[in-house]
């Protein structure tokens, strides 16, 4: 019965020993290499303009006279669902073609302007229909993707321009989490892979392009990593925060696995070898 016995056993240790890499940290995202170059944090923080992009949402206010009077272009609105209007307050979209659409203004293109930009732009364009006019805009979906681990991930709104990593990790609920005031989407709670727990020594900052991204290593666990926290966040980034592996429950799972497996397969084997022998 032992030969019989010998090529199952081979076969589960192989079958635990491959799946176990996977096991002990199935939910890690985005793992860096060690020696991974981060980028340095500039010595003085400069807001950047915020530049349009396709996608964004803005909302247009429009008086007269230099802001004595709100004026409504209510009346010339065409119909698109790229729009909509509230209280004299309009909301368009940044369509594919970086262009908005506009009653009375038609198609403009304001992809890559400024706010400031854009809103002299606009004044200039709507001198033509009334006097001394003053354009309010404000782009109202501006985010950045936060995600704990493997265990939680909320969408925050960028209401600043100066917002930094400490407002938006208080918003968040900070490292651990559990509090989802100010977010949207956000899933709370911990799981026995991680027991909930996240390094502060690891918060890590993905900006830019993608492919290319920057990234910057923040360490919190310290007084010393504050000013770093300092840093002005941009639309679009995104914080992780790398999860404390709870190996202890990873390895007990495995092992509990690895147990049941084999006295399965024990169970058919004794089964087999009885019902051989009559």
């Amino acid at each position: 019965m032992k030969y019989i016995l010998k090529p199952y056993f081979l076969f589960i240790i192989a079958t635990v020993a491959l799946s176990s890499c996977v096991t002990l940290n199935p939910s890690r995202m985005l793992k860096i290499p060690a020696d991974y170059p981060y980028a340095k944090f500039p010595d003085s923080v400069k807001i950047e303009p915020y530049k349009i992009a396709i996608n964004d949402v803005i909302s247009f206010s429009l008086y007269t006279n230099d802001g004595f009077k709100m004026a409504s272009i209510s009346g010339y609105s065409i119909a698109d669902a790229s729009t909509g209007s509230s209280g004299g307050i309009t909301t368009f979209k940044v369509r594919s073609n970086g262009k908005i659409k506009m009653p009375i203004l038609g198609e403009l293109e304001i992809v890559g302007l400024t706010v400031k930009q854009a809103e002299e732009l606009l004044e200039e364009k709507f001198k033509q229909y009334f006097v001394n006019p003053f354009v309010i805009l404000e782009i109202t979906n501006k985010r950045i993707y936060f995600f704990r681990g493997g265990t939680s991930a909320s969408i925050v709104s960028l209401e600043n321009e100066n917002t930094t990593l400490f407002e938006v990790l208080a918003k968040a609920g900070g490292v651990a989490g559990g509090n989802t005031n100010g977010t949207v989407g956000a899933s709370g709670g911990s799981n026995n892979l991680t027991n909930g727990m996240n390094y502060a020594s690891k918060v890590k900052i993905i900006r830019g392009d993608l492919k290319k991204p920057e990234i910057y290593l923040v360490d919190l666990s310290k007084i010393e990593g504050l000013k770093d926290a300092d840093i002005i966040m941009q639309a679009n980034d995104i914080v992780y925060i790398e999860p404390v592996i709870n190996y202890a429950y990873n390895i007990t799972s495995d092992i509990s696995s690895f147990t049941g497996l084999i006295t399965s397969v024990l169970s058919v084997v004794l089964l087999y070898t009885l019902i051989t022998k009559k």
